[in-house]
């Protein structure tokens, strides 16, 4: 199996998350029981990312008690090489909730429509749900076996993450062998 090198993983960063229309959105209560959900997204200039989600749900008290969620983009396991080397690219988040007709929601509604068409469409008629503003750090992109990266928080560079990895596997991987 040939390792990915780290500019062939950069390569492959803004591209994987154009091809991907749904994030996995995992959050904790005040009592930290957790919580998982998915909702489509979208990304502004700044690399933030931005869902619209119920007040109703879970996440949205989730958000509102620790303003934190884990955040992670997922290939389809329909396109992947293997099942336990999905490509995947995963964030730690600051989150948190529009209030009310907050001045951002036009902006953040026309990213959605420019991504997704009509399909959100009754965005207006939901007023129970909110946008919610993700800004992620401490990222990882995983491009399948020995193939984990760490994403610098300004998203530009990757370095090796050999994070659970013993030292001499890590080594290896440092030097390219395969």
């Amino acid at each position: 199996m040939k390792r990915i090198t780290i500019e062939e993983a950069q390569n492959e960063m803004v591209p994987f998350l154009q091809n991907i229309q749904s994030v996995l959105l995992s959050t904790v209560d005040a009592d930290a029981e957790p919580f998982v959900s998915y909702s489509p997204y979208v990304e502004d200039e700044e690399g933030n990312f931005y869902v619209f989600i119920s007040t109703a749900v879970k996440h949205s008290h989730n958000i509102n008690a620790t303003r934190k969620a884990h955040i992670m983009f997922l290939e389809d396991e329909s396109v992947t090489e293997h099942i336990y080397a999905r490509r995947r690219m995963y964030f730690k988040a600051k989150a948190e909730a529009f209030d009310e007709n907050d001045e951002r929601e036009e902006k953040i509604h026309n990213l959605f429509k420019e991504r997704f068409g009509e399909k959100v469409s009754f965005f207006s008629m939901m007023k129970d749900s909110r946008f919610y503003k993700l800004t992620p750090s401490e990222g990882n992109f995983v491009l399948g076996f020995g193939g984990a990266f760490k994403i610098s928080d300004d998203r530009k560079t990757l370095s090796l993450n050999d994070q659970g990895h013993s030292k001499s596997h890590a080594e290896g991987l440092k030097k390219g062998q395969k």
